[in-house]
């Protein structure tokens, strides 16, 4: 089974009718969201994200300074956050069409405050398996650079007279020996 995450998220309503913000706000899932920041306009909210980074960012178009497509697809190719843009009706289908390939999630107004909420927690499960695999990703770097400074340092014993595996064993005492890691023993090796 799957564990879930107790992580706090952030989220930038950008919209200019209360009435949305307030749909939005209701949404959220319960306990998932320690920022929630309400900005009026895409100038707004432009500075507002210099300010600090969000997780989630909703957009309700069209905005007084413009439409907001735009301005999400900016956002995009700044940043790696979830984006949900609410877009009246008639223009769902272009917009949803536009948006797809860059990840950005459409959605038709008016709103059916269930498909949003369901969007919103999509975007939280993805966002949550991208950080899981950039963590994967970490560990398996710092493995690798391990690997590599172990074997330089073998390298090293090597080249002082010790066979291969007598340089391996030297590396693994050492660290048992100190409690230091294998990384730090070769290190210190090399230094």
């Amino acid at each position: 089974m799957a564990k879930r995450s107790d992580k706090q998220y952030s989220i930038l309503i950008v919209s200019s009718s209360e009435q949305f913000n307030t749909v939005a706000r209701k949404v959220l899932p319960n306990g998932k969201f320690n920022v929630v920041e309400t900005k009026k306009s895409i100038s707004a909210a432009k500075r507002e994200l210099i300010t600090r980074p969000y997780d989630l960012i909703l957009v309700n178009a069209p905005l007084t300074d413009g439409f907001g497509t735009q301005f999400v697809m900016e956002v995009r190719e700044r940043r790696s956050m979830g984006i949900i843009i609410a877009v009246p009706g008639e223009v769902y289908g272009d917009i949803s069409d536009k948006l797809a390939d860059q990840g950005i999630i459409a959605i038709a107004k008016p709103i059916v405050t269930k498909n949003l909420e369901v969007q919103i927690r999509l975007l939280l499960a993805m966002l949550e398996n991208v950080k899981e695999a950039e963590r994967k990703v970490t560990r398996i770097e710092e493995k690798m650079e391990e690997v590599r400074l172990v074997s330089r340092a073998k390298l090293v014993l090597i080249q002082k007279g010790m066979s291969e595996e007598e340089a391996h064993d030297y590396i693994i005492k050492q660290a048992m020996n100190t409690g230091q890691t294998k990384k730090s023993v070769a290190e210190d090796i090399l230094d």
